[in-house]
């Protein structure tokens, strides 16, 4: 079992030396231990000679002691968060494990998203921190998040001592101005929402953000300002308390609503961004948190045109800050206000070796972009790639995003069958790529108004896009084309025919269409103008 309990690369990150995995067991004998270093995440020596004092009986290190006395059906802990009793107890599937349950635990469970012990939760570790896709939580937490301030679980926060955690936030910021978020993955809402943090505080506002949930760009949230991530038990109405009476609170996507209740209920002035679809938004349950987010007294705002449509007939009438709803009881209307875009910073290196691999393939590029999953879209996605490929053999294709398990399978069986597919992943300063392609394939089943696809427009790449569940419809006059969803020969037509009409004029008028369309500083402009006291603020 000792190389289960031995990780190299872990035990050498400790002990600053680039060894082999030989010779970093050999200096664990030899010094580790006796350093306090860890043989792995899942084992704390300074932990098991502490709480064992009769350690040294047993071997030349306390992983020694620990692996002859649990062979010996003695119950011992490898570290202070993995418990063999918690384990058992927890997960019935495991009984008769024993104390084999921790060797369980490191071989399998991390990586399943169990949680070790009592003090330990993986599934609010998992939901709060790590980005999509990613595993082994408890492994993140003792290499990496423990070291940031991330909990190992959830630690309720009463309304009090949330006020007062607000309230010193807030010294030195006499402007502040909430920005709500459902968490800080690499997205496009949590990229909006940092977007518009840096427009805000470049206008005399202190930024200040509630998180549902945290994640990769959590860091870049703390650099604008201070951060409360409501998952790890902070009380949302007490924050609130501690802000002055109708502090502008824009609340950013449908996902986080039910977060507007208490905080217009405390004072706040609230407007709620809708960037999802109305099938979308009924789907996932959120229709009763922007009911009540309504009722409270917040006003929402949808991003296009078909969602306020769909959304306005859903909405029941009720009362907005005292006043009551509209006449004859008919539903309380949602806005709309059409997103600026801040195309993302990429360097011109990144464009020169996005370049440089265009320079390399002999025939057109398709390109598609999001988290690939069913509702991007990404099965067809490699479906149309197929078609044009068969069309247009010299044809190349890159997908742009994180894939789930799902996409990776047929991803996997894409490439095996020869499909020319390049897999970047999740490419921040992107627009290299999307410069290097000459048509951005729009396959989404849902999709409110795909950024990626305005990104590449940015740079002077038109879509070719089904017209599915797809809020750019009607909205996207001279920067592609959509066509029927069971129609999939006339998309595969009129993807090779847009690749073989771009030009480097048919490029430039898309660029000059596209910054004249979605400004950025006009749009922040009409967000404050619809906060109550705009023009105070303002002055």
């Amino acid at each position: 079992m000792k190389q289960e309990f031995f990780d190299a690369d872990h035990y050498c990150r400790q002990c600053g030396h680039v060894l082999s995995k030989n010779e970093a067991w050999q200096h664990f004998q030899n010094d580790g231990d006796a350093l306090g270093l860890d043989p792995s995440p899942y084992f704390s020596t300074r932990f098991y000679k502490d709480r064992y004092r009769d350690w040294g009986t047993n071997g030349a290190t306390a992983l020694d002691d620990y692996l002859v006395r649990t062979a010996n059906g003695h119950k011992r802990q490898p570290h202070p968060l993995i418990d063999a009793d918690d384990y058992l107890g927890t997960y019935p599937d495991l009984l008769g494990f024993g104390q084999s349950a921790v060797l369980h635990f490191i071989l399998h469970g991390d990586a399943e998203g169990r949680s070790p012990s009592k003090g330990f939760d993986a599934g609010f570790y998992r939901r709060c921190y790590l980005a999509l896709g990613q595993s082994h939580p408890f492994r993140h937490y003792v290499t990496e998040g423990s070291a940031r301030g991330f909990l190992p679980r959830p630690t309720p926060v009463d309304a009090a001592m949330s006020g007062a955690a607000m309230a010193a936030a807030m010294t030195g910021r006499p402007r502040p101005f909430v920005l709500v978020c459902h968490d800080a993955q690499k997205a496009g809402v949590p990229i909006l929402t940092l977007d518009l943090a840096r427009a805000l505080g470049a206008r005399g506002y202190d930024p200040v953000f509630l998180l549902g949930n945290a994640g990769p760009l959590l860091d870049r949230f703390r650099a604008i300002g201070p951060v409360f991530i409501l998952a790890e038990g902070w009380d949302a109405t007490g924050l609130a308390s501690a802000l002055p009476q109708r502090t502008a609170a824009l609340i950013n996507t449908s996902a986080a609503a039910g977060l507007a209740v208490p905080l217009a209920q405390a004072g706040l002035d609230c407007l709620v961004l809708l960037h999802e679809m109305p099938d979308y938004i009924r789907d996932q349950g959120l229709m009763p948190d922007l009911r009540l987010a309504q009722e409270a007294g917040a006003r929402l705002i949808a991003s296009i045109p078909q969602i306020s449509r769909g959304i306005s007939p859903l909405i029941s009438p009720g009362t907005s800050r005292g006043k009551a709803g509209p006449p004859g009881g008919a539903p309380c209307p949602v806005g709309q206000l059409r997103p600026g875009i801040i195309p993302p910073p990429t360097s011109l290196a990144s464009f020169r070796r996005a370049r440089l691999w265009r320079q390399r393939q002999d025939g057109p590029v398709f390109i598609g972009a999001g988290h690939a999953d069913k509702r991007k879209g990404f099965d067809l996605f490699l479906d149309a790639a197929r078609r044009i490929r068969a069309a247009q053999p010299g044809a190349r294709f890159v997908w742009l995003g994180a894939l789930d398990s799902w996409a990776r399978d047929l991803a996997n069986a894409a490439l095996a069958e020869g499909l020319p597919l390049a897999l970047p992943g999740f490419v921040e300063d992107c627009l290299g790529w999307y410069r290097a392609a000459d048509v951005y394939l729009l396959t989404s089943r849902q999709d409110p108004g795909p950024t990626t696809a305005i990104h590449a427009a940015a740079v002077g790449t038109p879509f070719v896009g089904y017209a599915a569940d797809i809020g750019l419809i009607g909205m996207t006059e001279g920067v592609g084309r959509f066509l029927p969803p069971e129609d999939e020969a006339g998309f595969v037509a009129a993807a090779v025919a847009a690749a073989s009409a771009v030009t480097s004029g048919s490029r430039r008028d898309l660029r000059r269409l596209i910054r004249r369309e979605t400004g950025f500083g006009p749009y922040v402009t009409a967000l404050l103008s619809r906060f109550h006291l705009a023009a105070d603020r303002e002055a």
